[in-house]
């Protein structure tokens, strides 16, 4: 199987919204068993399917779900859904693979604002290959997520201040 990228959403809206919601994946997940292969979650696919779709915390107005897709995200279906649905939806996403990274905002219109780590900030980060840990600015660690999600707000805006 082709590469993955892995998908974390946090959607928010009314309770009843947040209810369809979870019946929608709930069929996905059960569409996914019957019949071997990814759903499309009842949306038009543009982007790519949704695989191995997974329900984490729900609370009445915020459901937390994630899935994988083939090699890249897939914003434009997600915010068909969201759309379809009224819900927002924050997804942090990730292919190591390819060194995708980022978070991507979406409103209940299908507006996306999309933040995707650029390669000038991946390009810094070192693989230790003999103790297998990532390595930021002389400081090991576990992995690029967790140096992107420390340092890359500070790095981002300290691009900002060089460009002005």
């Amino acid at each position: 199987m082709a590469n993955m990228c892995y998908n974390y959403v946090t959607c928010t809206g009314s309770t009843t919204d947040i209810d369809r919601l979870e019946s929608t994946l709930r069929e996905g997940i059960k569409h996914s068993e019957l019949h071997h292969e990814a759903s499309d979650l009842g949306v038009e696919i543009q982007e790519a399917y949704f695989f191995s779709i997974e329900i984490g915390d729900k609370l009445p107005t915020a459901l937390q779900f994630s899935y994988e897709t083939k090699w890249s995200t897939n914003l434009l279906d997600l915010a068909e859904l969201c759309k379809r649905l009224n819900l927002s939806a924050v997804c942090e996403y990730n292919e190591c693979g390819v060194e995708l990274y980022g978070s991507a905002h979406i409103s209940p219109d299908g507006t996306i604002i999309n933040d995707e780590v650029p390669a000038d900030f991946l390009n810094l980060i070192e693989l230790d290959e003999e103790t297998d840990l990532y390595i930021y600015n002389g400081i090991e660690y576990n992995t690029q997520g967790d140096i992107i999600n420390e340092h890359y707000a500070d790095w981002k805006k300290s691009q900002l201040k060089t460009e002005e």
